[in-house]
């Protein structure tokens, strides 16, 4: 291993950081000699530490300005008793179970804050691999906006040298992707700014100032809705309590009020339709049960009698214009589902609302 990593670095002369890490799933080393370890720390972050700094070691006189970086991630998260990463060491640690409904330092996340303090300690190039959206619903409403700025100013308090937030990475569309993006960026530069301020004055200047209001609304009235709710970035995209028909109402309200608002506007109004279509998934995704919650609830229903008209509107704001990429919505899921696919089931009205 220390040989192939010292292949890769000279084939890579400007590299100054090479992850060396484990896989991305729940299997660990059994072996006798890595169990007795992995006993003895507390964590199967000792066999990893102990490992890593094995060849952070040995590259080090030919490489003394690279970094090897590796995961406190689901198994290892939690950090070992004794051993310690050397100095040309980074360990990253990935928040994948947490509550991101509330800041990190929430008691929901306990299990993560006592993890960040015990790394904080023994670290000296402590990074965060963050998380900031559903992976099995990119289009979907996913209300950890407010969430963002606690948690940057949480990494910088545990002098984390490095964030890594991941979010929908695979195309375009996602909800409230441009927000995120900008937010962070502000955040990362300087975590002291206020970022409610922050979120204000990034929906003015790209939605423009009569849609600003009604979007600002809308992130409230979802956040507020949420309140209790364990919002992971693996959700099933159905029956979550704030997707209720109440609730959802609402939203569609609020943002036909954005659309008007920008209607003279071509570019901001289309930016404002792909910023809808989240709220259009969810009531795609629960059409039927919405339906009996409005006429139980003798509500009026927010927008056309046809699931399948619905349906044709989302492909045509997702469709988006032929030379502006970042308008085309393709992929709503992180195993690949397409827009298409997605939409396939809303072929056909349901029996009974057809005509």
């Amino acid at each position: 291993m220390v040989g192939r990593v010292k292949e890769w670095l000279r084939e890579s002369p400007d590299a100054e950081i090479i992850s060396v890490t484990q896989n991305d799933w729940a299997r660990w080393c059994e072996c006798p000699d890595c169990k007795a370890i992995d006993d003895a720390e507390g964590s199967h972050s000792g066999t990893m530490v102990a490992f890593v700094n094995y060849i952070a070691e040995k590259i080090e006189p030919d490489f003394p300005n690279v970094a090897v970086d590796t995961f406190a991630y689901q198994y290892t998260r939690k950090p070992p008793t004794t051993i310690r990463p050397r100095k040309n060491v980074i360990v990253r640690l990935c928040s994948i179970e947490c509550n991101f409904r509330e800041p990190l330092d929430h008691p929901s996340n306990a299990a993560f804050m006592a993890d960040i303090e015990g790394w904080s300690k023994i670290c000296s190039r402590l990074y965060i691999w963050d998380y900031t959206t559903d992976f099995t619903g990119y289009v979907h409403p996913h209300p950890n906006w407010f969430t963002l700025g606690p948690n940057v100013r949480l990494f910088q308090k545990f002098g984390v040298k490095g964030v890594f937030e991941q979010g929908a990475y695979q195309g375009h569309g996602a909800e409230m992707g441009e927000l995120r993006a900008w937010l962070l960026a502000q955040l990362l530069w300087n975590p002291a700014q206020d970022d409610k301020a922050l979120i204000k004055e990034f929906l003015e200047g790209y939605y423009g100032k009569e849609a600003a209001e009604p979007i600002y609304g809308y992130l409230e009235l979802m956040h507020e809705a949420s309140k209790g709710v364990s919002l992971h970035c693996f959700l099933s995209t159905e029956n979550r309590p704030y997707l209720n028909f109440s609730t959802l109402s609402k939203a569609e309200r609020l943002w036909q009020k954005a659309e008007k608002g920008t209607r003279d506007e071509s570019e901001r109004l289309l930016r404002v339709r792909i910023g809808h279509l989240p709220v259009r998934c969810a009531f795609l995704r629960a059409w039927s049960r919405l339906r009996n919650e409005c006429s139980e609830q003798k509500g009026k229903w927010p927008l056309a009698e046809s699931r399948k008209a619905v349906a044709e509107q989302f492909h045509s704001v997702a469709e988006g214009v032929a030379d502006k990429e970042w308008t085309q919505v393709r992929v709503m899921t992180e195993a690949g589902q397409t827009v298409d696919s997605f939409l396939k089931g809303f072929a056909e009205d349901p029996p009974e609302t057809r005509k």
